[in-house]
């Protein structure tokens, strides 16, 4: 077999030869290195190359064999170093580019080791070897559908070639690859090859006599403390990449140990190249600040950021792909989306076939609501990655946070038909029905993955919600308490403590409805104002609460009231939530009053409730009218039972009906039906429009009354509902909502003739209602919603219109 190295030298010496001037001699001593490096005797031919590259700058060739020679003796470091500012085109020569690419997969940065695969890949796409730098450099960025993409070819490529199958499968081992290298180990058994080996990859490994340090003799000490500020330059892009890897993995307090230590050191660097004045430290300094971008974004040290990649583009700098994106995802930090939007775009131009930056550049646009933006980026993803599986994840996940529902639905079921058994595919699933309101369902495939990935955080954190949303107060606090030991700077960790340390603190919900119009039953300025204080939740799911009911209303001039305040407390268990309440009237009788209800949801499906008040608040209000006790007991109140029962597809459709008795103390007996149906027929991109259907009946038994009070009566109705999300920024939104009612009434009731009572029917007649809704939310803790309507609707056959006004307000304080 042919010596390695003698590759190297015909390299060496053909580049020699393109490069350098006719008219320049070739020096002496380089010949003599070439033969060194041939041999494998780097210590030797390095200060030789470095000398010739200081003193000749204008003759690349002996820059390119410095870097090559640099890489080949395993100093990946400094041949980065020494090659940070060669920009990669059709000038540089392919042994060059292959140097520059396994240094920098050694050392870093992977970035500039995918761009020298790449562009050797195109020069030579039948070299194996190429391509699978470009996919080692690519995993190395977690690109992982474009890497397989890579290994697909080099297994095609390799398919009857030993070696290359062998150095592929142990440089996947090594990378703890051993799924992506499995299929190279079955072709190598294919060819009765059992053994891989530990041969590394597109380069020879220098022989074991060879120096570990980088030689130096024969330079001006000037060019030698450039040279050792170069290497510290590169050791601590290194101590980044390394810490970087860190912050990927380890989400405790102690991950910000290593970048901590490289922003010191990337510090006390910038300051030592400051005080030099050599051209060559000012090539370092730029190297240092731009690391230095990368470092403050990794530190969460957002502002900082982007002040130093500010700073550094008004002096003229040009920073290269991997620091724009850093400042991007520092803009990303500090919510200005737009800003990163730009600066990804900025990164693609250089790079366009980056996923990764494609990837932060649709986050970017769904941050900023542009999801056809968004989705246009996955377009050309999923068509640059012929579908691959991943970034058809990411597409779903893309139409789900659009609230296109249904067709995340489909293309998630499809993914999941196609990879069984892939825990990520399992991971959406459970997120689109913990988004559908299924906890349930969801649980048991977080759980699924779990199963598979026991330290999964966001499957953990989903677990946790979704125990939450079924009620176990509990063992969501336990969960959460385990959580925030185990990762407290995972941001879905951070945003799940949030949301669970709110829970503890109190709650106000008021809403007041003001009307206007004349008429016999419902009369005119009336006025319902309902307040409820609740106190913070414990960690056993118990609340208290107060609250505070007023409504008015005048018929006819003549006024009536109701006043109540009351307080109680409510418990939560899983499944299961029981409140009860004791009032008093402040008004009228000042009664004393109590209340208790149950809810009980039997799965994510089916749930049944029930209530009883000794005395409601909802009953005619004309019935506290002065002149009423001619007809009634003073100050009428009635008892009211009621029962129900609920069906839930998922957000898009359920049913529910009510069954409810009233015990009125003037002796009236009613009872009333209700049953509505809801539909979604339309949900994307902030809009709804629902359909909700309804019908409902009652009886009573009394045959006249000074309140409205039918013998029995019927009505079917249908609404329609829009709602349009105008404006979202993070957890701040403006909402817009318009809804149209219209339904038939048929009403039946006692009238007394010839002083005898006799049955009346008014028949059919239609009803409507129409109104008109802002909402406000303010973050997470404040919101605010008000609106105006409209209804008319028949009493007695004679029709009555009022307008509305309503306020609410909920305030977590």
């Amino acid at each position: 077999m042919q010596q390695p190295y003698s590759k190297l030298f015909l390299a060496l010496t053909v580049a020699f030869t393109v490069y350098a001037s006719p008219a320049q001699a070739v020096p002496s001593g380089y010949q003599q290195a070439v033969t060194d490096a041939r041999a494998g005797r780097f210590d030797s031919a390095l200060p030789v190359l470095e000398k010739l590259a200081l003193e000749n700058p204008g003759q690349s060739a002996y820059r390119y064999d410095l870097v090559a020679v640099l890489s080949w003796a395993g100093h990946h470091a400094l041949a980065v170093a020494e090659s940070r500012d060669l920009k990669l085109s059709s000038q540089i020569p392919d042994y060059v580019l292959a140097a520059i690419g396994k240094s920098a997969l050694d050392a870093g940065p992977a970035s500039r080791a995918e761009e020298a695969y790449r562009l050797l890949a195109r020069r030579q796409p039948r070299k194996a070897d190429a391509n699978l730098g470009l996919a080692l450099a690519l995993l190395a960025q977690h690109q992982t559908a474009e890497a397989d993409i890579q290994l697909a070819r080099v297994l095609r490529l390799s398919v009857n070639n030993p070696a290359l199958l062998q150095s592929a499968s142990a440089a996947l081992v090594a990378r703890d690859e051993a799924g992506r290298a499995s299929p190279f180990q079955q072709q190598l058994n294919r060819l009765g090859i059992t053994e891989t080996s530990a041969a590394t990859v597109h380069a020879p490994a220098p022989p074991p006599t060879v120096a570990n340090a980088a030689p130096a003799g024969h330079d001006e000490p000037a060019a030698v403390a450039v040279r050792a500020l170069a290497a510290s330059q590169a050791s601590n892009g290194q101590q980044i990449r390394e810490a970087e890897n860190l912050l990927d993995t380890d989400f405790t307090l102690a991950r910000y140990r290593l970048i901590d230590a490289a922003l010191l050191a990337n510090g006390e660097l910038i300051e030592q190249a400051r005080t030099m004045p050599q051209r060559e430290a000012r090539d370092v300094l730029e190297r240092l600040r731009f690391d230095r971008v990368v470092a403050l974004k990794d530190r969460k040290r957002a502002d900082e950021a982007l002040a130093q990649f500010t700073a550094l583009e008004a002096e003229g700098e040009i920073p290269p792909p991997y620091v724009v994106n850093a400042a991007a995802d520092a803009a990303m930090q500090l919510r200005q989306p737009e800003r990163a939007r730009d600066l990804y775009q900025r990164a693609l131009a250089s790079d366009p076939a980056n996923i990764v930056t494609q990837t932060a550049l649709m986050y970017a646009h769904v941050e900023a609501e542009d999801f056809s933006a968004a989705e246009s980026i996955v377009g050309n993803m999923l068509e640059q990655t012929r579908q691959s599986a991943a970034v058809r994840r990411t597409d779903a996940t893309l139409t789900r946070f659009a609230d296109r529902i249904d067709t995340a639905d489909r293309k998630i079921r499809q993914l999941a038909g196609e990879l069984p058994d892939d825990a990520g595919i399992w991971l959406a699933q459970a997120d689109l029905l913990a988004q559908r309101g299924l906890p349930r369902a969801a649980a048991a495939r977080y759980n699924d993955v779990l199963a598979v990935a026991p330290d999964n955080i966001a499957a953990r954190v989903g677990l946790a919600d979704a125990t939450w949303a079924q009620g176990d107060i509990i063992e969501a606090g336990r969960m959460i308490a385990a959580l925030r030991s185990a990762a407290p700077e995972h941001p879905a960790v951070q945003r799940i403590l949030r949301a669970w340390e709110r829970r503890e603190r109190p709650f106000l919900t008021s809403t007041a409805t003001k009307g206007f119009g004349q008429g016999a039953v419902s009369g005119n300025d009336d006025l319902v104002w309902e307040t409820t204080v609740y106190s913070g939740q414990t960690g056993n799911g118990i609340r208290i609460f107060g609250n505070h009911h007023l409504a008015n209303a005048k018929f006819n001039g003549e006024s009536a009231s109701h006043e109540r305040t009351g307080a109680g407390i409510e418990w939560t268990r899983r499944d299961l939530q029981a409140t009860l309440e004791v009032g008093h009237d402040l008004r009228n009788g000042r009664d004393n009053t109590w209340a208790a209800s149950a809810g009980w949801q039997v799965n994510d499906q089916l749930s049944f409730r029930a209530r009883h008040e000794s005395e409601t608040n909802d009953f005619p209000l004309k019935g506290r009218l002065a002149s009423a006790e001619n007809w009634a007991p003073t100050y009428l109140h009635a008892s009211k039972t009621l029962v129900g029962m609920a069906y839930r597809w998922n957000e898009a459709r359920r049913v529910a009906a009510d069954l409810a008795y009233y015990d009125f103390n003037d002796g009236n007996k009613r009872q009333a039906l209700s049953v509505a149906w809801f539909e979604r027929l339309y949900s994307g991109y902030g809009r709804t429009l629902d359909l909700q259907t309804a019908a409902y009946s009652s009886t009573n038994t009394a045959q006249d009354a000074i309140y409205f009070n039918p013998k029995r009566d019927t009505a079917v109705s249908a609404t329609l509902a829009g709602d349009w999300q105008t404006w979202r920024r993070y957890d701040r939104a403006f909402n817009q909502r318009v809804s149209l009612t219209v339904g038939s009434y048929l009403q039946h009731s006692n009238v007394r003739q010839d002083d005898a009572w006799a049955e009346r029917t008014y028949g059919w007649n239609m009803f409507e209602d129409a109104r008109y809704e802002h909402e406000w939310q303010f973050g997470p803790d404040r919101s605010t919603r008000y609106g105006v309507g409209v209804r008319r609707f028949p009493y007695d056959g004679k029709y009555e219109t009022k307008s509305y006004i309503y306020l609410n307000l909920n305030w977590r304080f």
